[in-house]
């Protein structure tokens, strides 16, 4: 290219002097119009090379909006996958969990059908009741079974149906039983139980000394007065309030479940809601 520059340069002033002869004019000239279609062509290159570095450039920024897009969609579905893996871990967590409390749950059953069978003689005779209540078994024994009227000593029957539930309760050494007092809703007032809260108390502590010295752990029972303040019944009828004078030995849940695992349940529970 830069030849035939030279050459076209070199040319003019040849052919503007004059002193060039008509065929070396005529061959100048061609030589002329050869470089002129030359330099077109040249001039055409680069603009085709420079409208294929324009759509280069233009197809660049696309590629790199493309890429751009794919790594947004990329730390997109990441983050879903991070999302659904936790899901995935609590889910399995949940079932750990629904699991140990449906296996405490068939524990517990399994347990109350015992009390009843080994029990049964006594519930038959009207001496006591089981029952599965707010997710505790509950044994139930009328305060006349066990106490005279406003006393918390334990009278010679008292003394033989704990015997007898005393033999039931040693055999679950891994659970713990609290023994509850309670009584109707008429007033007590002495020197030694100032209301009916001493009263149930006294009555509950009385059945826990006893049960500890026929072979339940001490570190399993303990004791709870309530007064009249957890009827069963109406206090308005005898048949109410001799309902309502009892005491009531209840097989305590599985607390480790129940403080630590229950409440990841139900914080997932209102998670998905």
């Amino acid at each position: 290219m830069k030849r035939q520059l030279i050459i076209f340069t070199t040319l003019i002033p040849i052919l503007l002097s004059g002193c060039v002869s008509s065929g070396k004019h005529d061959i100048a000239l061609a030589e002329i119009d050869s470089m002129r279609l030359s330099l077109g062509s040249a001039q055409d290159e680069i603009n085709r090379n420079h409208q294929k570095i324009e759509t280069t450039e233009q197809e660049l920024i696309t590629a790199k909006s493309t890429v751009t897009a794919s790594q947004s969609d990329i730390d997109k579905l990441e983050n879903k996958r991070r999302s659904l893996q936790k899901e995935l871990s609590d889910s399995r967590a949940q079932m750990t969990t629904l699991q140990n409390i449906e296996a405490e749950t068939k524990r517990r059953n399994e347990i109350y059908a015992q009390f009843v069978n080994r029990l049964q003689t006594m519930i038959d005779g009207g001496q006591l009741t089981v029952s599965i209540e707010q997710g505790r078994i509950a044994i139930n024994l009328p305060n006349n079974v066990l106490f005279s009227s406003g006393s918390a000593h334990l009278n010679s029957k008292g003394n033989e149906a704990l015997t007898q539930i005393a033999a039931v309760l040693s055999q679950f050494s891994d659970r713990r039983f609290q023994i509850e007092g309670h009584t109707d809703n008429n007033p007590i007032k002495s020197a030694r139980f100032p209301s009916n809260w001493e009263l149930s108390t006294s009555r509950a502590l009385s059945v826990v000394h006893l049960l500890s010295g026929l072979g339940v752990s001490s570190e399993n029972i303990s004791a709870a007065g309530f007064g009249e303040f957890q009827p069963r019944a109406s206090n308005d009828s005898e048949e109410g309030r001799q309902l309502n004078r009892r005491i009531e030995i209840i097989m305590q849940p599985n607390l480790d479940i129940l403080s630590n695992e229950l409440p990841n349940v139900v914080s997932s529970l209102d998670d998905s809601e």
